[in-house]
């Protein structure tokens, strides 16, 4: 019987790596997806707005606020990074969306 528990421990400890592992390549693609959004940020602010709807890019930023506030709430170190981002990036879309309709 205790050899069948050592089996487990080890099974465990092993996916417990690959977890671990996995954990640290989500925190560093935290970083890295939401800056898929630049050339779409710099495209608005060059006046390139053609089929970039105002209303989508809204409600991007809505959503990308209630998932930062959702991951702050359950301290989700991922969650907050990416989403605190991709407002940020949805944000700088609508604004220039905005200015671009303005000016």
């Amino acid at each position: 019987m205790a050899n069948l528990n050592h089996s487990l421990y080890v099974k465990n400890k092993s996916k417990n790596k690959i977890i671990s592992k996995f954990d640290k390549f989500i925190f560093i693609a935290s970083f890295i997806a939401p800056l898929n959004g630049i050339p779409q940020v710099i495209d608005v602010f060059h006046g390139n707005t053609n089929g970039v709807s105002l209303f989508s890019w809204l409600g991007f930023m809505v959503f990308s606020s209630m998932f930062f506030i959702y991951g702050l709430i359950h301290k989700i170190k991922p969650m907050i990074i990416t989403n605190l981002l991709y407002a940020i990036i949805d944000g700088l879309i609508v604004l220039g969306l905005i200015l671009s309709k303005i000016s």
